[in-house]
């Protein structure tokens, strides 16, 4: 691998979603003597951690953990084989993964369907369509999780989508209810728009379309978002109520690399599903606050720990989330 295909690795690992688009991974290539590009180590950027609703770097690990499987991705696309480490030496805890590159191969049609779909993955902020997710790719879904290690849960019980909901708006309520979580929010709603991060405007109007039995997130910011006038909007009516196929990506252990591998999960099952023109939103309150992510776990009846929590279905938008430039995530071999 030469510089030039890696500086690609890299942009499509940064593509991944990360909580509140903080983008908390560096990236540096790793070479032989005569400048062979050999691996890509991933590195945890604890400047980006979000110290109130992460204090413990879970959701950053997953982060990284997602940016990691898109590499992986974007490395078996251009046809060189590829193996992943995580945490590959015990004195390093921010050296998250070495993705080692190896000699020729040929990538699956899969593989290919995962490196098309990229460009189409994206967090859906809009309500989704009546469109059911089909239960072949349901299956699907779970069978690409179990290959690294981790569960999914489908919620189709009524009982329990209402635990769930219960659950959501508490957690909501808790976080709403402290000072240091609004100011954090504050702070990732309102970056400068030429550093490329954080929460996009478009984010903030998002639940007023949706007739969602979920608690969602609420976001509100300063930064004007194009609207139709009053004059030129049909008269308001309720919108139409979703369902939604709503799921949870969850591991055996609670732990860095638990979490590494909830994120890789995460991000194949996100490729997976924007193959097929499914999209997901995530609803991670319920399991940011401790003691209501142990209530989900015993009110669902979990066998293990619930990571991370989501909504999906067919949307019809569009990739608009902003991404930090590859030279400022990336480290070069030296020549």
């Amino acid at each position: 691998m030469n510089a030039e295909a890696l500086r690609h690795v890299v942009e499509v690992a940064t593509r991944a979603p990360s909580v509140h688009n903080t983008q908390p991974w560096h990236f540096a290539g790793r070479a032989e003597p005569d400048g062979k590009i050999t691996g890509i180590a991933v590195l945890a950027d604890r400047e980006r951690v979000l110290e109130v609703i992460d204090p413990e770097g879970r959701e950053l690990h997953m982060s990284c953990g997602a940016a990691i499987e898109f590499a992986r991705i974007a490395v078996r696309a251009l046809g060189l084989s590829c193996a992943v480490t995580l945490f590959p030496d015990v004195d390093r805890s921010d050296l998250l993964a070495l993705i080692g590159i190896g000699n020729e191969e040929p990538p699956t049609d899969e593989e290919l369907q995962l490196i098309a779909a990229v460009p189409d993955r994206y967090t859906a902020r809009e309500r989704f369509d009546d469109t059911p997710v089909p239960d072949e790719l349901v299956v699907r879904l779970e069978e690409t999780v179990a290959e690294v290690g981790t569960w999914l849960r489908v919620l189709g019980d009524r009982e329990d989508e209402v635990t769930l909901a219960v659950l959501l708006a508490r957690s909501d309520e808790i976080e709403r209810h402290d000072s240091r979580y609004e100011s954090e929010l504050t702070t990732w709603l309102h970056r400068p728009q030429s550093s490329r991060d954080g929460i996009p405007p478009d984010a903030t109007v998002s639940t007023q379309e949706r007739a969602s039995s979920f608690r969602l997130r609420e976001m509100e910011s300063d930064v004007e978002v194009p609207r139709a006038s009053a004059a030129d909007r049909p008269p308001k009516e309720p919108p139409p109520a979703e369902h939604p196929l709503v799921c949870i990506i969850g591991t055996p252990e609670d732990d860095a690399r638990a979490w590494l591998q909830a994120g890789q999960a995460l991000g194949r099952l996100l490729l997976e599903a924007a193959a097929f023109g499914v999209q997901a939103s995530p609803m991670t309150q319920v399991t940011e606050v401790p003691s209501v992510r142990a209530m989900l776990t015993a009110g669902l009846g979990l066998v293990g720990h619930p990571q991370i929590v989501l909504r999906m279905g067919y949307a019809h938008g569009h990739p608009s989330t902003p991404r930090r430039p590859v030279d400022l995530v990336l480290d070069l071999p030296d020549p």
